[in-house]
């Protein structure tokens, strides 16, 4: 596993052995970032806004982040595991103050941990499979999507980046603050890109 681009391209990061962490696929990071360049008309890059990764594991997604141009990452991972390669690939490129590990449940983070200064710009979402199967309102994932955008960490110009099975697909009923963008498949994982719904009455 490596980073794709950027300031630290060809760079090696470390995945933790374990089957609790799935590291996300060189080819389906390097699509995501793809279409998210397109989305900001940054080719090779992303704006220089605050991210946060979410069930980090490696750190893949956020580190990628950074080196394409994001201003600051916050990496959420509870994993024993995974907390330590993360922090080994973060002494490994040197990342410095702009990345902050943070070693909580992704589960809950939004409303037991405190606000962020500003929503993120990005955020990206991995949760283990077999958390990511229901797609009811109540279900975990929808719920923490609404968690999100209530406790504001994402407002209307986040961009959330959802990982799960290609058999999986979400679609948010009236009443959530979320909803769905664009879904993309690569063999059996899907993408699906998360942004907030406006309803009548938000601007008033």
């Amino acid at each position: 596993m490596r980073i794709i681009a950027g300031t630290w391209r060809s760079r090696k990061l470390h995945a933790p052995e374990t089957d609790n962490t799935r590291p996300m696929p060189d080819r389906i990071r390097e699509a995501i970032f793809g279409i998210l360049a397109s989305r900001y008309q940054l080719p090779g890059a992303i704006p220089p806004f605050s991210v946060a990764d979410m069930f980090a594991g490696s750190g893949s997604m956020g580190l990628e982040a950074i080196s394409r141009g994001a201003a600051a990452c916050d990496f959420l991972e509870t994993g024993r595991r995974a907390v330590a390669v993360l922090r080994q690939n973060l002494d490994h490129l040197e990342a410095g103050p702009t990345c902050r590990l943070v070693r909580t449940d992704a589960w809950t983070a939004p409303l037991a941990t405190p606000r962020p200064a500003a929503p993120y710009g990005l955020i990206f979402l991995d949760p283990p499979y077999r958390d990511a199967r229901d797609v009811a309102r109540g279900a975990k994932v929808p719920a923490l999507l609404s968690d999100i955008f209530r406790a504001r960490w994402a407002d209307t110009d986040t961009i959330i980046v959802l990982h799960h099975e290609d058999r999986v697909e979400y679609q948010p009923d009236d009443r959530a603050p979320w909803t769905v963008s664009d879904r993309r498949i690569y063999g059996k994982a899907a993408i699906t890109f998360i942004m907030h719904r406006s309803h009548p009455g938000d601007d008033a």
